[in-house]
């Protein structure tokens, strides 16, 4: 656990494992993305749907929180199961300033991108709070369009992401990242045509990206496959399902080297 005295254990940059992930937040609504995460000695904080959200991606971890990094992580204003369960393994949880409403863009107070020195989110509907906090951070900000950043952008490492929004794209650039842009219309999401990269996927080691899905079974497959060996990160598929949007494999913690 990530207490006091032994905080290094909490990954420090959020979305960016320095070594073997060892707990990570997933949605609790597909019983084989843990299990899977599971077999693979990581443990996870699965969550629940919460109703004030968008049904489709009420359970989305995405949706719900924000890693600062280190052991400091933000929750949706009145997440209490949440709240205790991070508080369990050493978190300190603050909550949003606002509480999350089912229309857009009220659903999206935690889908930002905090990756090494750069925060990149829609600045007029990121939570409050968190964008007080990032800005007292020596992190460079920059805002897009797209309200579900964190769900649209796939990280590969501090350098790099993969992403099938052009503002995100765009951004990357501008912020010196090496971005891959995609068009993919076969990832799975439940009420809608079709769901985004970064929703199905997560590093669980500093070289090791988790989907949870069959990479072939995306059109853009080849692409990705390319890039990842660019950056000399391997992928693991969790299933051997189509590529399913969840709302992000989040870690946490990882082993202390």
């Amino acid at each position: 656990m990530c207490v006091k005295g032994t905080k290094e254990n909490c990954i420090k940059r959020p979305n960016l494992p320095d070594s073997r992930v060892t707990l990570a937040a997933v949605s609790g609504a597909y019983a084989e993305i843990p299990a899977a995460l599971e077999a693979l000695g990581i443990s996870c904080i699965q969550t629940r749907a919460d109703p004030r959200l968008p049904p489709q991606i009420a359970h989305h971890a995405d949706m719900q929180m924000f890693h600062l990094g280190e052991n400091r992580i933000f929750i949706l204003k009145g997440e209490v199961r949440l709240r205790k369960a991070l508080e369990n393994v050493g978190f300190l949880v603050a909550e949003t300033a606002s509480e999350p409403v089912e229309k857009y863009p009220g659903d999206v107070l935690c889908n930002a991108l905090l990756l090494d020195h750069t925060f990149m989110a829609n600045l007029g509907t990121v939570d409050s709070y968190i964008y007080q906090f990032v800005e007292t951070k020596d992190v460079k900000t920059i805002h897009v369009n797209q309200g579900y950043t964190r769900c649209a952008t796939a990280v590969v490492n501090e350098h790099a992401i993969i992403t099938m929004d052009s503002g995100i794209y765009a951004a990357a650039q501008f912020m010196g990242l090496d971005a891959l842009h995609i068009t993919e219309h076969n990832i799975l999401l439940n009420g809608h045509d079709y769901g985004f990269i970064g929703g199905c996927c997560g590093l669980i080691d500093r070289k090791t990206l988790a989907f949870t899905g069959k990479l072939d079974s995306l059109r853009s497959a080849s692409a990705i496959r390319g890039f990842l060996e660019k950056h000399a990160v391997r992928a693991v598929e969790l299933t051997q399902n189509r590529m399913l949007d969840i709302g992000g494999i989040l870690p946490l913690q990882n082993v202390v080297e």
